[in-house]
């Protein structure tokens, strides 16, 4: 009964954001037109590349190389081995999916099972500092200020909850004594930048599903939302509508009313989470080979905890910061410009279409 209540949920979910995109069709425009400004000035630039330097980190085996020590304080610590620690590390900074992608590929490996891969993969992930400065804190305040905040918010609940997951971590503790290959090629270059390029097309057609999806619900249950939101501390119903739309997607946060600093443990919170978007980002990246609930069940956990010490640091933090909040004039135009990243997407393309001519002559 339940699941058949479900599935006639979600028809009537899809038939109403189909009457939405035919009805109107100005707003659905104008949605698309900003998601896709959003890939090609923020998340094209920010992303692509760390996407392959982690690819090529994974598949030329460096991450298998790392002194004693730290193979000892990591699994003493966290509970990790010592090739899991630098993804760990690494994919609190390289941005949201590139964290879950290196553990993608040790699963795929053979290195990590499943069910390791689904618990590490809700404590390597992180916002990329291009995002947090770049979307929120010189976008919302003008200043770097509240970018570190949310930064060493975001990293402090991480590594706590990363110690708290050290107990279920140590009993599943897979100690790999064979020694990697490592090195580097040209062709695992460039399969490692076509990998990241499609990974990088699937993120992006995301990001624009959820900007309709995300218009859809601003129609509907947006008010109701913020009526419910507007009873916690600092917010009010326009706040709390945006912050609902950020747990859909984070990029959202960017709506909120600017120079208000009491929002930002909010913010903090949302950027920890991720926001279904990127959950969907992730499942793409994954091809449905890891749950997902382990890593919901976590990074809702790392929320609370980049809420709470964000509102207990924030006080410490600006005791330094002269400007008022009413002399707050956030950088609403942007300089940026889309033409490399459409260069970018180009020339991924033909590298592809190049690749893909080779392998056929091969296989012929």
């Amino acid at each position: 009964m339940k699941e058949k209540a479900v599935k006639v949920l979600k028809y009537v979910l899809f038939a109403a954001i189909s009457a939405f995109c035919v009805t109107d069709t100005a707003e659905v425009a104008a949605a698309v037109g900003k998601s896709v400004d959003k890939c090609m000035e923020v998340v094209i630039p920010s992303l692509f590349a760390m996407m392959v330097i982690s690819s090529l980190f994974i598949r030329s085996g460096l991450n298998g190389h790392y002194p004693r020590w730290l193979g000892k304080f990591s699994r003493t610590v966290f509970g990790m081995e010592g090739y899991v620690f630098p993804i760990f590390t690494f994919g609190m900074f390289a941005g949201y999916p590139v964290g879950v992608k290196m553990l993608c590929d040790e699963y795929s490996a053979g290195r990590l099972s499943k069910r390791r891969a689904e618990l590490l993969s809700g404590l390597c992930f992180g916002a990329g500092p291009a995002f947090v400065f770049g979307c929120i804190s010189r976008q919302l305040y003008s200043s770097d200020r509240a970018g570190l905040i949310i930064l060493i918010s975001n990293i402090a609940a991480n590594v706590l909850l990363a110690l708290i997951m050290s107990v279920p971590l140590r009993r599943t503790f897979q100690e790999h004594t064979h020694k990697r290959r490592s090195g580097l090629s040209a062709d695992m270059l460039t399969d490692c930048v076509m990998q990241s390029g499609r990974a990088m097309g699937r993120i992006c057609v995301m990001i624009v599903f959820f900007s309709v999806f995300s218009a859809f619900f601003s129609r509907t249950g947006a008010a109701a939302a913020g009526e419910l939101l507007e009873k916690l501390p600092d917010l009010d119903r326009e706040s709390g509508k945006v912050i609902v739309a950020a747990l859909f997607d984070v990029t959202n946060t960017g709506d909120l009313p600017c120079g208000d600093w009491l929002l930002l443990p909010y913010i903090s919170a949302a950027t920890a989470f991720g926001g279904l978007c990127v959950m969907m980002q992730i499942s793409g990246i994954t091809a449905g080979r890891l749950s997902l609930r382990p890593f919901v069940l976590l990074r809702s956990a790392a929320a609370v905890l980049s809420f709470c010490i964000c509102r207990l640091i924030t006080p410490l933090l600006m005791v330094g910061e002269t400007v008022s909040v009413s002399a707050v004039k956030a950088e609403g135009v942007s300089s940026r410009t889309p033409v490399p990243s459409v260069l970018l997407i180009i020339m991924t393309a033909m590298l592809m279409l190049e690749f893909d001519k080779k392998r056929e002559r091969n296989t012929a």
